[in-house]
């Protein structure tokens, strides 16, 4: 996958999730952040990019937060719990964004210790087996 298509992919996905924050609001939210903060746990110790995503979207509820109050209250955009939450929540789509790169990986194809591929001329005498060296 090339940089332009990654790009494009990443800002899509972003989005989408970031705009899932919605559904922090409410009781779900009781079920919602336990269950991502283990997940995000988990995937941390397996080092895997996907913990990113997940802490990163626990973080985007900052802005719905900040959303719902300058709604609801007045000049809340001066007042520095609404800065808070912008920041919580752009430092969430940062994660985001960054685990979503780590994730999408390019096309390669990779062989371990010059190994030839599968499929290709098993019974090649001139190009034996692993198992038969």
């Amino acid at each position: 996958m090339n940089k332009t298509i990654k790009s494009i992919v990443v800002l899509v996905l972003t989005a989408i999730i970031t705009v899932g924050a919605f559904f922090m609001i409410g009781p779900q939210i009781m079920i919602i952040v336990p269950m991502f903060f283990v997940a995000g746990i988990v995937f941390a110790f397996r080092r895997s990019s996907l913990s990113l995503i997940c802490f990163g979207y626990l973080f985007t509820f900052g802005l719905v937060s900040a959303y719902v109050g300058y709604l609801e209250i007045t000049d809340y955009q001066r007042t520095s719990p609404f800065v808070v939450s912008m920041v919580l929540g752009l430092i969430g789509v940062g994660l985001i964004a960054a685990g979503l790169w780590q994730a999408l990986r390019g096309r390669t194809i990779k062989t371990a210790n010059r190994m030839p591929e599968q499929g290709s001329s098993t019974n090649d005498p001139s190009n034996p087996s692993p198992l038969h060296r």
